[in-house]
């Protein structure tokens, strides 16, 4: 065989041998190169400067979670980003202290899959960290039919604000629930009667980065804690066979239903019944004097009571 041909043949050769590496009956699973694909670039990234630190914060698909080993931070102070950490591919934050007052601090993240491939890099996010102003004081709130209305006292002149909501006391995420800061101390939520929420504020300038105050002090909200009010405008309407009362249905959606108590002369009040609506019927014949009151009831307290007194059916002549 000439010097050419055994060339060509071993070409062949190692052409065929490949191909039954990757191709062969040997081979377990579809032949992929994804192993060795870009893996995506982490996105949604932001800093936000509180408590004496910068917190950055992103987000992942955790469908590709699998896909990758981890997530690796940058930082530039003004120069070359730098590697500032290795990161587990389950978290989406991290918390840099070592930060002053006054520097500029750009951020980056880039995920790197089990190859060692890495991602694009994501977008950029800045923070020029100053002094953050003071907490909220005194928060309070109301309820009104399916909202809740927060109020708090302002301490700094000046200051905006930001609303955190967590159904675990003292746990609370770094995205607030309102969609802009608040430039009034006052903000309406969706009120649940089944769940026990909890609400923090924190004081923030109106720099593009979040210079947020420590959180003001923490304020649950729960049906259980609420006593409804007095009914309004009860009436009775005596009858030869029985009583009928009535009185103004209330908006309060935790309002689960009304006690009525009788008093007969010469006795004290005693519970009657109980009804969902602002309505009661006493099947006794009101032939002697009787008051009535009537108390709305929550999901743990009952209200006080509204009171009708000297009811008595008066034949008409």
């Amino acid at each position: 065989m000439r010097c050419h041909e055994r060339k060509q043949f071993f070409l062949i050769l190692t052409a065929v041998l490949l191909t039954a590496a990757v191709f062969g009956c040997g081979k377990k699973g579809d032949p992929t190169l994804k192993s060795y694909e870009k893996p995506d670039a982490p996105s949604n990234l932001t800093a936000v400067h509180r408590e004496g630190a910068i917190f950055i914060t992103w987000a992942y698909s955790p469908a590709k979670e699998d896909r990758i080993a981890e997530f690796i931070l940058l930082r530039s102070t003004g120069s070359e980003f730098e590697k500032l950490s290795h990161i587990g591919k389950e978290r989406r934050n991290y918390r840099d202290s070592d930060i002053r007052l006054g520097n500029r601090y750009e951020y980056k993240v880039i995920s790197q899959n089990l190859r060692g491939v890495y991602s694009n890099d994501s977008a950029i996010a800045s923070a020029s960290p100053v002094q953050v102003p003071l907490p909220p004081t005194k928060l309070s709130y109301t309820v009104s039919g399916n909202t809740v209305a927060l109020s708090w006292e302002r301490a700094d002149k000046g200051t905006f604000f930001n609303v955190y909501r967590s159904t675990e006391k003292g746990k609370y995420g770094m995205r607030p629930i309102n969609p802009e800061p608040l430039s009034e101390p006052a903000f309406k939520d969706t009120f649940s009667v089944n769940s026990v929420v909890s609400y923090t504020v924190r004081s923030l300038t109106g720099s593009s980065v979040r210079d947020e105050s420590a959180a003001s002090e923490e304020l649950t909200v729960d049906a259980a804690d609420l006593v409804p009010p007095k009914p309004l405008n009860l009436q009775a309407f005596p009858a030869p066979h029985n009583v009928i009362l009535l009185w103004t249905e209330m908006d309060a959606l935790w309002v689960t239903g009304y006690n009525v108590y009788r008093k007969k002369e010469g006795s004290d009040f005693v519970l009657l019944g109980k009804t969902q609506t602002p309505t009661f019927l006493d099947p006794e014949a009101p032939a002697s004097k009787r008051n009535y009151r009537v108390a709305a009831v929550g999901t743990a307290k009952e209200g006080p009571a509204a009171e009708i007194t000297n009811v008595i059916y008066i034949p008409q002549p």
